[in-house]
């Protein structure tokens, strides 16, 4: 891992093997994507979970991971106090900052809005992470792993401080339901992306594309807080031996498993509406004869 910071926001980037000589930051700074040289520094933090260690210490107090004196070189490097950081560090051993690279940004320009095609997506930080939302629908556009570390942070919370008091029923969804199947575009590639129900039982589908990100229609992000604020996560349904929530990591895959899928649906679709049952429903609620006939030049 090599880190670089945006010097406006404080926003991390992996440039390791991004191959980038720029990072264009989603504040709208843009910055050398070169890692700070790096030097030793007093491990004063535990690079497990960031609290204070004192000078002899083995082994962290807080979270009894063993305390690194001698950082290998091939450490990440804190692009905040640069000190040398031992490996799988995920917080500096000197100044305690957490190590959270953001997704770098592959494609220049506005992306735009998957629901509403014209509308160009702003970017805004929720909880130090990068995401972007359509000003006219609120959608949200998750990027990279941006989704998985949003529902780390609430289970985090819900293991620290338990469910809150204030919690909804799951059943209270703040989400639209869906009464199409409808298959998104990803902003970024322009692929169909992958319906998948969060947590396999949470009733809350979730678009994704396997290479850059997720989309969350509006207020999905709620009730997915909600769904795992409740547990869903720590309770392993029958088909889900393991409460993990995380997608598949092949995107070739999912690209054809998504594109299988919208195939399917076109053709469950166009073999309703050749049904005859569909067809007389048509007629008898008012449907004219011009629509029939348009119906059948369709087939």
């Amino acid at each position: 891992m090599k880190l670089v910071s945006c010097p406006r926001c404080h926003a991390q980037y992996d440039v390791g093997d991004s191959g980038l000589a720029t990072i264009a930051c989603r504040c709208g700074e843009t910055f050398r994507a070169e890692p700070p040289k790096p030097k030793d520094a007093a491990v004063l933090r535990c690079a497990a979970c960031g609290a204070l260690v004192g000078e002899s210490e083995r082994v962290c107090s807080y979270c009894h991971a063993e305390v690194t004196r001698a950082p290998e070189p091939t450490g990440p490097v804190c692009p905040e106090c640069y000190a040398r950081n031992p490996e799988r560090a995920k917080y500096c051993i000197a100044c305690g900052i957490a190590f959270v690279p953001q997704p770098v940004r592959e494609r220049a320009g506005d992306l735009h809005c998957p629901v509403c095609a014209k509308t160009a997506l702003a970017p805004r930080s929720l909880g130090g992470l990068w995401i972007e939302e359509c000003p006219s629908c609120q959608g949200i556009w998750a990027p990279g792993d941006v989704m998985d570390r949003l529902v780390d942070r609430v289970r985090e919370q819900l293991h620290r401080n338990g469910p809150p008091s204030s919690a909804r029923p799951r059943d209270a969804r703040h989400a639209a339901w869906q009464a199409q199947v409808q298959y998104r575009h990803c902003p970024e590639c322009g692929g169909a992306m992958q319906r998948k129900n969060f947590g396999r039982r949470s009733g809350v589908i979730v678009d994704w594309c396997g290479s850059h990100g997720t989309w969350l229609d509006p207020n999905e992000m709620e009730d997915i807080a909600a769904f795992v604020l409740d547990g869903g996560l720590e309770r392993p349904s029958d088909d889900a031996p393991t409460a993990g929530y995380g997608l598949p990591a092949d995107p070739k895959r999912i690209a054809a498993i998504a594109a299988a899928e919208e195939i399917l649906a076109r053709e469950r679709a166009r073999s309703e509406a050749s049904n005859p049952k569909t067809i007389l429903a048509r007629i008898e609620s008012g449907r004219g004869i011009v629509d029939l006939l348009s119906l059948f030049l369709k087939r």
